[in-house]
């Protein structure tokens, strides 16, 4: 089905663009073209270096020089970095040119917006506080941009979240997070998540993670003693204990944090509109105040929004004065052009046109329907 209002958009910005952008993006081309030049003389470069150390390995290896081979493979390692900076250093400087001379006036078409690079302009005590990730330590962020539309702040921020443990890290979360800040607060907090989204139903049942080890726990020590003992031992019914116990004492360690720290929102509720329901789960402290923000229209909205922005998964948190939309996507976001694609190629400019009318789409749709209390 068409989208009416974004085609109009589309139409309107277009014409935008071509009196304030099409000259800078005409300067665009030019710098993408040197870049481009750079970026095929490194790899010119990066092949003749990479060929002459073939040949010097092969030599190498003939006469059997094993000392000169181990000082030859760090040599090689700290070249192979260079190469990778060089030839990543075009892509950096086109996309770091295109975003200071575009997206201020790109953004200038919904208002007073501000483009920032890398700056935290959603904190991670918010995230925490909406209730959307259950643990990470370790945030950040890309493109973001920050003004008011209709009375309302608007945060918006590319956003990478993780867990980081002895390991390595975990993603947790990558992709846009939305935030809307409103002059009055909710009364209560309603915390809106994909059915996807289960990390917490196994951490909640410590019950069910001591059945789980139980079931899982003689395969685990039958395979084990398989290949480690001539024959299994006598008594292997109560082995497994050891892996089904530990899994126990931390679910209930949990739940007795969780008595201690309780979650605000704990209230399941189910509303009218089954394809929202098939694909959310609702919890609040507030149902009067849930089913007054979650109307028929505004879920219908969030459906649109997660399909603009191409996202396996939206979740969305109501609390304080603030609104948090997380669009989890692997898509690289706000991006107008790239450095394969000559720069006066609309097409990439249209996908981010897009992306932003589903930003201020909401919105209006919140403050349409939302407006007595939110103002």
């Amino acid at each position: 089905m068409k989208n009416e209002k974004l085609a109009v958009t589309q139409q309107k910005f277009q014409e935008f663009y071509k009196k304030n952008l099409q000259e800078v993006y005409e300067n665009l081309e030019k710098i993408r073209q040197k870049n481009l030049r750079d970026l095929f003389r490194y790899i010119i470069g990066i092949v003749c270096v990479g060929s002459a150390f073939a040949a010097l390995f092969y030599f190498d290896v003939l006469t059997e020089k094993v000392w000169q081979q181990r000082w030859f493979s760090l040599l090689c390692s700290v070249l192979l970095l260079i190469a990778g900076g060089l030839i990543y250093s075009p892509f950096m400087e086109y996309n770091g040119q295109t975003k200071s001379r575009t997206m201020n006036k790109i953004l200038s078409f919904w208002g007073k917006f501000k483009y920032y690079n890398g700056s935290d302009l959603i904190g991670s005590t918010e995230i925490k506080k909406s209730e959307l990730f259950t643990y990470f330590n370790r945030s950040q962020s890309a493109d973001a941009f920050w003004g008011e539309h209709k009375s309302v702040d608007i945060d918006v921020s590319e956003h990478d979240l993780r867990v980081h443990g002895n390991k390595g890290d975990t993603v947790i979360f990558k992709g846009v997070l939305i935030k809307f800040e409103f002059p009055q607060k909710f009364s209560g907090k309603t915390v809106v998540l994909n059915k996807g989204r289960n990390w917490n139903f196994i951490m909640n049942n410590p019950l069910l993670m001591a059945v789980l080890g139980i079931l899982l726990g003689p395969p685990v020590m039958v395979y084990y003693y398989y290949f480690t003992e001539p024959s299994v031992p006598t008594g292997l019914l109560f082995t497994w204990l050891p892996v089904c116990f530990p899994l126990f004492i931390v679910g209930i360690a949990y739940k007795i944090y969780r008595h201690f720290h309780p979650k605000k929102a704990t209230t399941k509720v189910a509303l009218e509109g089954l394809s929202f329901m098939h694909n959310w789960r609702i919890l609040t402290d507030n149902q009067i105040e849930a089913r007054y923000i979650l109307t028929p229209l505004f879920m219908e909205k969030m459906l649109e929004i997660k399909r603009l922005f191409r996202g396996k998964h939206i979740d969305f948190s109501f609390f304080d004065n603030k609104l948090l939309i997380a669009v989890h996507t692997r898509k690289n976001m706000f991006e107008t052009t790239s450095l394969f694609v000559p720069a006066l190629s609309y097409h990439k400019v249209r996908d981010v046109v897009s992306q932003l009318h589903s930003i201020f789409a909401i919105i209006d749709v919140i403050l349409s329907e939302t407006g007595k209390k939110l103002h």
